[in-house]
């Protein structure tokens, strides 16, 4: 009888602790606004700053635009995008199915997908994408990111000091 009693006690406690603990392991993974924007910012601040200029931020495109320009043709296409996310997807995949392993593979699995990963481009998305496209050609321009990430940086530099950084986004993210 006393064994029941203390099986049962010990289930009912690893079930317990369990319970409570799940709740915390999915809380490691989500992301805060505010680590969101520091994240963001350190990805596009070149000087050191934590502050991010326009420049930077059109160097960056100018970087993305390159990566996203297979062909070289200096447009990009739908379909030029989807090849990027495609490509982000089996990275991602052989990523997932490389966790387990120790070693060489999962290291060259992270180097895949890290090189897949998508840059940011504004228009990346299918509604945005016809935002973007201001001459209705069906692909981007250099020239039109650019003019679409000015037209962002303005409206997200809400103090007007020319610098995005953290206290731009203190309200309405």
């Amino acid at each position: 009888m006393r064994n029941r009693t203390f099986i049962l006690g010990a289930t009912i406690l690893a079930v317990a602790v369990t319970g409570l603990s799940a709740p915390s392991f999915a809380a490691r993974n989500k992301l805060t606004t505010e680590q969101r924007v520091e994240r963001m910012i350190k990805r596009l601040d070149t000087s050191g700053d934590s502050k991010v200029s326009l420049q930077e931020l059109q160097a960056r495109i100018s970087t993305n635009f390159k990566s996203f320009d297979t062909n070289g043709n200096g447009e990009i296409s739908r379909e030029e995008i989807e090849a990027m996310r495609q490509a982000f997807r089996e990275a991602r995949k052989a990523w997932r199915d490389a966790r387990a392993k120790t070693g060489t593979e999962r290291d060259q699995a992270i180097a895949k997908l890290r090189e897949a990963r998508p840059a940011m481009l504004p228009g990346m998305r299918p509604r945005a994408f016809a935002r973007v496209d201001a001459d209705g050609n069906g692909s981007l321009s250099a020239a039109e990111l650019v003019g679409a990430a000015e037209r962002m940086f303005k409206r997200r530099d809400r103090n007007g000091d020319g610098l995005i950084d953290a206290s731009d986004f203190a309200r309405g993210v």
